[in-house]
């Protein structure tokens, strides 16, 4: 008798508990019905729409083979004429590079990855030692050597130093400091720098890195080989270029920030969080000038000759955009076979302007549009970065019905038109697209576009573009 009680007891119990549950559920989604709505809607947007991107291409000869760039963390290859062959909707895909002989590398905040022409993942690298990973940049040298950026915490008492202490109260025991590391082919850490060694702290400038947690001190975002082999580094946080012996590690010279010891010739204004410093094959450099600071001055792109012995560094080519902006972080910028110059404005103060081709007297001959504008590198490259396996469209007749098949073999098919089937009815005439997925879901690949003038004959036209 007691065991039938209490069973029942406990059935009446559970049923209660199951009841309470469910009506504290159903008011919290009656309270925030228009929350989840709209989260869901934000879902399907995600998963249905393509990156929404404008071209304005005002020179159609002006970018040649592919244009390869990271915004708002979709990777995305476009042609020459603008038009998106392939997107990446990757959310810890920071970075990439491409080497010449092809090799492509996929970089995330801890990893880079080795990647085939399927992009399939073939190796790994990363930082060795306990140093943190840095994703900014990295240099594959010519002797077969990687030259890697990290960081490290070091302890400093920020109470100390009361404007560090106010970038972050959560944490006031240090600040992230950079590292260089050199590997061999084999992985061996052949060199290793130390920026706690050679800069101080009040080298920085402040108004950098207020969302940052532990406060990160140098911010360094690009580094490259001189002619002589020894290292170029970009400190963001310093508004400095320095260069570096790679033999001994001694700090050879610094250009920009605090401690400059280079004369400015032909530019009134220094470069301000820079990014992306490139030597050019006549010895000239280029870098991205964020103008981000106190008193802030238009972004732009900027070409040095440098003068080592007697520290002059001459402003030879510059370039503002015609609605002039600062740029809060990212941008690089990339002088293109044919002497035109990609520039890519980064995390642009503008809203949408993402990046531009220009020639050498600054007339634009492409522009690319994106919101948000928050693109971290652009590269024009003359061939594919990996295989660009598309779809093909085909046109058949059905009971005097026309339609457009994609391909049979894909779980997923993205239409201009909207629609989400394998085959469409062809109603107007027009220009016709379709994105499926890459190679199981590794993204997204377009066909060519299937361009069809006579509504009447469809089938018959096969024009494509």
């Amino acid at each position: 008798m007691q065991v039938v009680f209490f069973s029942k007891f406990a059935n009446h119990l559970t049923i209660k508990v199951i009841h309470s549950v469910y009506e504290k559920v159903r008011k919290i989604f009656m309270r925030n019905y228009l929350l989840f709505f709209v989260l869901f809607l934000r879902f399907l947007s995600s998963a249905q729409q393509l990156p929404q991107i404008k071209t304005i291409v005002y020179d159609s000869s002006s970018v040649k083979g592919y244009l390869m760039f990271i915004a708002d963390y979709n990777l995305i290859v476009m042609d020459g004429k603008g038009e998106m062959i392939y997107y990446y909707p990757a959310k810890k895909l920071l970075d990439f590079t491409l080497e010449p002989d092809r090799r492509l590398y996929f970089v995330t905040k801890d990893n880079i990855f080795l990647m085939d022409s399927m992009l399939n993942i073939i190796d790994t690298y990363g930082c060795k030692n306990g140093i943190e990973h840095d994703s900014h940049d990295r240099k594959f040298l010519p002797d077969g050597h990687l030259l890697l950026l990290g960081n490290e915490k070091i302890k400093v008492d920020l109470n100390k130093y009361p404007k560090w202490k106010d970038k972050c109260d959560k944490d006031t025991t240090g600040f992230l400091s950079t590292v260089l590391q050199e590997q061999d082919e084999e992985g061996n850490v052949v060199f290793e720098w130390h920026a706690k060694d050679h800069y101080d702290i009040e080298d920085a400038d402040y108004f950098y890195d207020n969302n940052f947690c532990p406060p990160q001190w140098a911010h360094s975002n690009s580094i490259e080989l001189d002619e002589d082999g020894n290292i170029l580094l970009s400190l963001r946080n310093f508004n400095e270029i320095t260069k570096i012996n790679r033999k001994n590690g001694s700090i050879m010279w610094r250009w920009g920030g605090k401690h400059n010891e280079f004369k400015f010739v032909n530019c009134p204004q220094p470069f301000y969080g820079q990014h992306n410093i490139r030597m050019l094959p006549d010895g000239h450099f280029t870098l991205f000038d964020n103008g981000n600071n106190i008193k802030p001055h238009a972004a732009k792109a900027e070409e040095f000759e440098l003068d080592e012995v007697n520290k002059i560094a001459t402003l030879k080519w510059s370039y503002t955009f015609d609605d002039p902006m600062s740029s809060n972080a990212r941008g690089n910028v990339q002088r293109l076979p044919d002497g035109n110059t990609l520039v890519n404005f980064g995390l642009s103060a503008r809203g949408n302007l993402s990046f531009v081709v220009v020639n050498h007297a600054g007339k634009k001959l492409f522009q690319l549009n994106y919101s948000p504008a928050n693109t971290y590198k652009v590269m024009n490259y003359t061939y594919p970065p990996f295989k660009l396996i598309r779809p093909v469209i085909n046109c058949f007749d059905s009971a005097g019905v026309k339609y457009l098949d994609a391909g049979a073999g894909y779980t997923s098919y993205k239409w201009n038109t909207g629609d989400s089937t394998r085959v469409i009815k062809v109603l107007n005439a027009g220009s016709y697209s379709v994105f499926v997925p890459y190679n199981g879901k590794k993204g997204y690949i377009s066909s060519e576009k299937y361009i069809l003038s006579d509504i009447e004959h469809p089938c018959g036209e096969k024009l494509k573009q």
